[in-house]
């Protein structure tokens, strides 16, 4: 008996690590065309936002429904924040010609906009997956939890700053990360996050039962 529920807990981790690795590779591929990263991401998180709550079904299907039905909003998102970062990066650099004091708090001040618009991209996408509602509000939702969850904030952040960070540490880290990227890497930061968004979007739920409730 115990060796078969043994058995089955294996068999189920096998399993989820199939469908990472499944999830991982559609995820790079409709990415390929970089504009549609933002689809792609929030197909990813649509799957794997089912995934750690026990409720995924296909997983190519869901991915593919999820990505056709929120192409257009995902894809607005993912070009605003992707024009954002590339100015703040060039900021970042022109300040870094600055010299003295000057140049050490504007390179501040942009390090932290970086850091919010990281924020809101890290939810942004998990929202769009999740509930559905305008771009506008999804941004500001965003940064709304980017502030109001600061602690899950600083932590998503810091799951996703520091695989990149590690995998291009040197030489030696980029060899072993190239084919764990290509494998699993960006799936296994979905679902790290998945579960931390969980306790996040309660704060939604929450109110959508309270909402009921009363009704």
């Amino acid at each position: 008996m115990r060796f078969n529920i043994t058995d089955n807990v294996i068999v189920r981790a096998l399993s989820k690590i199939c469908d990472m690795v499944c999830l991982n590779i559609l995820w790079l591929i409709c990415c390929i065309p970089v504009i549609t990263a933002g689809a792609s991401t929030t197909a990813l998180y649509t799957v794997m936002l089912k995934m750690v709550r026990n409720e995924e079904g296909y997983i190519f299907r869901g991915f593919f429904k999820a990505f056709r039905s929120n192409f257009r909003q995902s894809t607005v998102i993912w070009l605003i924040l992707l024009l954002l970062g590339i100015i703040c990066g060039i900021d970042y650099r022109v300040a870094g010609m600055m010299p003295g004091t000057a140049g050490m708090v504007m390179r501040s001040i942009f390090i932290l906009f970086g850091f919010f618009v990281l924020s809101v991209a890290i939810y942004a996408f998990p929202l769009t997956a999740r509930y559905e509602n305008s771009i506008r509000a999804t941004l500001r939702n965003a940064l709304l939890l980017t502030v109001a969850k600061l602690p899950y904030t600083l932590l998503m952040a810091a799951v996703t700053v520091g695989a990149v960070i590690a995998s291009v540490w040197n030489s030696v880290t980029l060899m072993f990360a190239i084919p764990l990227w290509f494998l699993i890497g960006g799936s296994l930061i979905a679902w790290i996050n998945s579960w931390l968004l969980r306790r996040v979007f309660m704060v939604f739920e929450d109110n959508d039962d309270n909402a009921g409730n009363e009704g």
